[in-house]
């Protein structure tokens, strides 16, 4: 790690202002799902439709999940059925409107590297607008903890921007954001062998943003159904979404 997490940290605290036309706020989405709130961003689009990636966590047990794009549109989505291979992450469709959306860029696994890297976390704060917060990649992590978290870096992340998109300088996604730093109580991790992570490790990763990395992303993209049907979209549930945007 070429920065202590002291150092490094301080760039987490860096936010900055969105740009019109920024391809990144562009491709990230608020998630209203039941009474849980998130960010995802929106990776493929296909069978008169786009594909979104964000945290299973996220995602309440709900049929439909409502998402407001970044010219507020609303948009009702299915959760797409697949093996995440207890990642946590998951897919939705949703189908597309007259208004097409951007797409994000998705970095190659050969493009990303184990040093240190500037990068951008997105996402939507619960209840307020979008943000971009800089940080730094910092390697922690020789396997992933349980949940397939892999990817370690000091943006400074709020509860709300799970599922957002962590970027690199040249606007690719490389990694989704997943938890914050200090959680609120005593978190007791363990690596996805089963091992216990020690304590040491553990007071080390409290200072850092978790994610997963865009291996894991194309993983999920290429073991997805690629026939995904087109769901009912009623106006029922059109109202559905209308009003979560409302409150």
């Amino acid at each position: 790690m070429a920065l202590g997490l002291a150092t490094a940290g301080a760039i987490g605290l860096l936010t900055i202002t969105p740009a019109v036309g920024n391809p990144r706020h562009q491709s990230t989405v608020r998630i209203r799902s039941g009474d849980q709130h998130g960010s995802g961003v929106v990776v493929k689009q296909s069978n008169g439709g786009y594909w979104v990636i964000t945290n299973s966590h996220v995602l309440g047990n709900v049929d439909v999940h409502c998402l407001e794009s970044s010219d507020k549109g609303l948009y009702p989505s299915v959760k797409v059925p697949l093996d995440n291979n207890n990642a946590d992450l998951a897919l939705l469709w949703f189908k597309a409107a007259e208004q097409q959306e951007r797409v994000a860029l998705l970095a190659e696994p050969e493009e990303t590297t184990d040093a240190t890297d500037l990068v951008i976390a997105t996402g939507y704060p619960a209840r307020d607008d979008y943000v971009e917060r800089t940080g730094l990649t910092v390697t922690l992590l020789s396997e992933a903890l349980e949940g397939g978290y892999d990817l370690t870096y000091t943006s400074d992340i709020d509860k709300g921007m799970s599922g957002g998109g962590v970027f690199d300088s040249h606007n690719r996604l490389v990694g989704i954001n997943a938890t914050h730093q200090e959680p609120l109580w005593a978190t007791s991790r363990q690596y996805k062998s089963g091992q216990k992570v020690s304590e040491i490790m553990n007071q080390k990763l409290d200072q850092v943003a978790i994610g997963l990395d865009i291996q894991q992303v194309l993983k999920l993209l290429k073991s997805a159904d690629q026939q995904i049907e087109a769901p009912m979209i009623n106006e029922n549930i059109d109202k559905n979404c209308s009003s979560a945007s409302e409150e």
